[in-house]
C-alpha cells in the first residue's frame, strides 16, 4: 500500500480535521452541548398514508392511564414495509404526549452492542461522554435513574432480540417504548407488550401514497394502472416510494408503461422491486449512478460525506450533491446528521449494479480507497492517543498530517466510534489479500484495545491480523501482531495461548532489529507477572531495559524502568523499585510519552502500598485515575482503582465498584475476583 501523504487543514466549527491527498479528510469532533429535550427520531416521511389505525392505537395507549411500568409496543413486519416510517411519524405527531423528549437507537444486522446503545441513550439525556459509566449494568442503572418520572418516547429500531428491548426500558410509567423488527417478540408479549403487526399497504392506501409522491394528477388519469402497479410491488412502501419518485421525475412516463417495464423479470415481488430500483437508478445522472455503485462495493457499516469523497476521489461538495440525489429518489436513507446507510435490499441492488457495470479492478479500487480512508484515520487517531509507541509501519506519513491539537481522548473516541467500520475494513482487506493493511489497522487499533479493552473484538481482530501477517512474510509484522494478540489472551487469562504467541514472536525476531526483540521481552515479562513469576518477569524486563537504553529510546527506557520497578516491588525490594518508578516518571513528564504517566503512577502506588505508606499511595493512585480518565484510558484507571480499593478505608467500596464496572465493560475475568477482594 502506498504511504498516506497530503496536507493538514483545520476547520474551527467542524472540529479537528486531518486531510491527505486522495484520501479526503478525517474529522475528530468533540461533542457539543446536548439539547435539554432530546428529539432523536429523525424527520417524518415526506408522504405517509394508511397507518391511521396503528397511529390511533399508539396515541390511545400513550394517553391512557399509566401502569406501573412503561408501555411497550412491538412493531413487526417484513423489510421495506415502513416500520421506521411509522416510528418517525408517531414521534412527529405525538410531541404533546412526551414533553421530556424522544430517544432513538437503531440496532440492525451488525447487532449494535448493548453497552453502546445504553451510552447513546445517556447522551440523549444530556450525560457528558466522559461521565458515562464503563459497564453496561452501570449505564442501565444511570439511565433508569435519570428516566424516572420522565415522560419519554423511546424508539428502538431494527431490533433483532427481545433482550435488546428489556435491557433498555426506562424507569418511568409515563414513558412508551416502540420496538420495531422483522420478527415476532414472544418474550416481550409475555411481559405485557402490545403486538402491533405492520403489513403491506392496501391497494387503496398504496395508490394514495403513490399519488402523493408523484403528484400532477398522474394517478387520477390512470387509476387502474396505479392499482396494478401497487399490487405488483406487493404494497411495499419502500418500493412504492421509488416508483413514485420515477413518475415524479419523468412526467411523460405513463403509469401503465412503468408497470410493463417492471414486469420484465421473473414475476416475483423481489424481481419487481429490483426492477423499480433499476428504473430509479436509470434516471440518475452519471455521477450519482457512480456513487451508488461505489456504496454497494465499499467496506463499512455506515458512511459519511468524508469517506464518500475519498472513495469516489472527488470533493466533499460533489459527494454531498450526489448523495442528496440518491436520498431524493429513495435509494439512500439518512441515519442522523451527516450519516447515511443503505437499506439491505438496496445494498444488494447496488452490488448487483456494480457487478454488472464495473470491472473487478474498479470495484477493488473503491474498496481500497475505503480501506485506506479508515486506515488513515485509525493511524492518525492512534498517533494522537500514543505518539511514540513502537509501530512496525512507519508513522511519519501520518504524523506530519495529524492536526496538532487532536487530544488523546479525541483520538480514542474516534477509534471507538469507528470501531465497527474499522473491523469491516480489516475483513474487506483480508478478503482482497491486502494483508499489510490488515496488520496496520490492527496495530492502529491497539491504542483503543489497550486502554479500553473490548476483549472479544480484540481477539477477533488479532486472529485476523496474525493470519494476514503470516502471509506478508515480514517477520517483524508477524511478531508484532502475535504480541498484541497475546496481550488480549493475557487479559482473558488464557495464559497458555498467550505464551504460544509470544514464543513464536520471540523466534521471529531473534537476531533481528533489537527494538522488536525488546518488545517481545516486554510482553513476555508482563505475562510472567500475571502468572506470579516475579523473578522471571524481572529478568525479561531487565533485558528489554538494557536494549532500550542502548538505543537511546526515552519512551522504551521509561516503560521498562517502570516495569522493572513493578517487579522489584513485588519482590519486596522497595527502595530500588521506587527509584526505578521515579526515573520513569521523570523521563516522560512533559514529553510525548506522558501518556504513560497513569501506568507509571499506578505502579508507584502499588509499591508504596507494599511499603505501608498508605497516604502517599492514595494520593499517587488518585492522580493516576484522574489522568487516565482524562485521556479516556479506562484500563489504566481500573488498575489504579483496584490498588486504591486494596488500601482500605472509607472509599474502598466505591473504588472497588468503579473498578468492577470498568472491568465488566472490558469483559475481563478479573471483575469477579475484584468483587470478592482479589485483584
Amino acid at each position: 500500500m502506498d504511504e498516506v501523504a497530503g496536507h493538514n487543514t483545520m476547520s474551527g466549527a467542524a472540529g479537528n480535521v486531518v486531510q491527505a491527498a486522495h484520501i479526503g479528510s478525517v474529522t475528530f469532533t468533540d461533542p457539543g452541548p446536548r439539547p435539554v429535550v432530546p428529539a432523536e427520531a429523525g424527520p417524518p416521511p415526506s408522504a405517509f398514508v394508511n397507518r391511521e389505525q396503528q397511529l390511533a392505537v399508539l396515541r390511545e395507549r400513550a394517553a391512557s392511564a399509566r401502569p406501573a411500568h412503561p408501555e411497550v409496543i412491538a412493531v413487526r413486519g417484513m423489510q421495506g414495509v415502513g416500520k421506521t416510517a411509522l416510528l418517525r411519524q408517531f414521534a412527529a405527531t405525538s410531541r404533546d404526549l412526551f414533553p421530556d423528549g424522544v430517544l432513538s437507537v437503531t440496532f440492525g444486522p451488525q447487532e449494535r452492542a448493548p453497552g453502546e446503545a445504553a451510552a447513546s441513550l445517556l447522551l440523549g439525556l444530556g450525560v457528558a461522554e466522559r461521565h458515562i459509566p464503563s459497564t453496561f449494568a452501570r449505564r442501565v442503572a444511570l439511565y433508569r435513574s435519570l428516566s424516572a418520572d420522565l415522560r419519554l418516547l423511546v424508539l428502538l429500531d431494527d431490533v433483532t432480540d427481545d433482550e435488546q428491548v428489556t435491557a433498555l426500558l426506562p424507569n418511568s410509567p409515563g414513558s412508551m417504548v416502540l420496538a420495531a423488527g422483522n420478527r415476532a417478540f414472544e418474550g416481550l408479549y409475555a411481559d405485557g407488550a402490545l403486538d402491533l403487526p405492520l403489513g403491506a399497504l392496501s391497494v387503496d392506501s398504496g395508490v394514495r401514497l403513490l399519488g402523493e409522491l408523484c403528484g400532477g394528477g398522474r394517478v387520477e388519469r390512470d387509476p387502474a394502472g396505479a392499482r396494478d402497479l401497487v399490487a405488483a410491488l406487493d404494497g411495499l412502501p419502500l418500493a412504492i416510494r421509488v416508483a413514485g419518485g420515477l413518475l415524479a421525475r419523468h412526467r411523460d412516463l405513463p403509469v401503465a408503461r412503468l408497470l410493463a417495464d417492471l414486469r420484465g423479470g421473473d414475476g416475483t415481488v423481489r424481481a419487481t422491486v429490483f426492477a423499480a430500483f433499476d428504473h430509479a437508478y436509470a434516471g440518475l445522472a452519471d455521477q450519482p449512478k457512480l456513487l451508488y455503485r461505489t456504496l454497494g462495493a465499499m467496506a463499512g457499516v455506515r458512511f459519511g460525506i468524508e469517506v464518500l469523497a475519498a472513495v469516489s476521489a472527488g470533493t466533499t461538495g460533489a459527494a454531498r450533491a450526489n448523495l442528496a440525489e440518491l436520498v431524493r429518489v429513495g435509494l439512500v436513507e439518512e441515519d442522523g446528521f451527516d450519516s447515511f446507510r443503505l437499506h439491505r435490499m438496496v445494498r444488494e441492488h447496488a452490488l448487483h449494479r456494480s457487478a454488472e457495470e464495473d470491472d473487478l479492478d474498479t470495484r477493488r479500487t473503491w474498496r481500497r480507497r475505503a480501506v485506506r480512508w479508515w486506515l488513515f484515520g485509525a493511524m492518525a487517531a492512534d498517533l494522537a492517543a500514543d505518539p511514540d509507541r513502537l509501530r512496525v509501519a512507519d508513522p511519519e506519513s501520518v504524523r506530519g498530517e495529524r492536526a496538532p491539537d487532536v487530544s488523546a481522548a479525541a483520538g480514542l473516541d474516534w477509534l471507538d466510534r469507528e470501531h465497527a467500520n474499522l473491523l469491516a475494513a480489516m475483513e474487506a482487506a483480508a478478503e482482497e489479500g491486502w494483508h499489510a493493511e490488515v496488520c496496520r489497522l490492527f496495530e492502529a487499533l491497539f491504542a483503543l484495545y489497550k486502554t479500553r479493552k473490548p476483549l472479544s473484538a480484540w481477539v477477533r481482530a488479532g486472529r485476523l491480523a496474525v493470519d494476514s501477517a503470516v502471509l506478508t512474510g515480514v517477520a517483524e509484522t508477524e511478531a508484532r501482531c502475535r504480541c498484541l494478540l497475546a496481550k488480549a489472551y493475557q487479559e482473558l487469562e488464557r495464559y497458555d495461548e498467550a505464551d504460544e504467541q509470544l514464543i513464536a514472536a520471540r523466534g521471529l525476531v531473534a537476531g533481528g532489529p533489537p527494538r522488536f526483540t525488546a518488545s517481545t521481552y516486554d510482553f513476555t515479562g508482563n505475562l510472567c507477572l500475571r502468572r506470579g513469576d516475579d523473578e522471571a518477569a524481572l529478568d525479561w524486563f531487565g533485558q528489554a531495559l538494557a536494549i532500550n537504553r542502548d538505543l537511546g529510546l526515552v519512551r522504551g527506557t521509561a516503560l521498562q524502568s517502570m516495569l522493572v520497578g513493578r517487579a522489584l516491588g513485588r519482590l519486596g525490594r522497595i527502595d530500588e523499585a521506587l527509584d526505578m518508578c521515579a526515573a520513569a516518571r521523570d523521563a516522560v513528564t512533559g514529553g510525548p510519552a506522558a501518556v504513560l504517566l497513569p501506568k507509571i503512577l499506578t505502579s508507584t502506588g502499588a509499591v508504596l502500598e507494599r511499603a505501608g505508606r498508605v497516604e502517599d499511595a492514595e494520593h499517587t493512585l488518585s492522580t493516576a485515575v484522574d489522568l487516565a480518565l482524562g485521556d479516556g484510558n479506562t484500563a489504566d484507571a481500573a488498575d489504579a482503582l483496584i490498588v486504591l480499593a486494596r488500601l482500605g478505608g472509607a472509599g474502598a467500596a466505591e473504588y472497588r465498584d468503579r473498578a468492577v464496572s470498568l472491568l465488566e465493560r472490558m469483559g475481563s475475568p478479573r471483575a469477579a475476583r475484584v468483587i470478592v477482594g482479589g485483584a
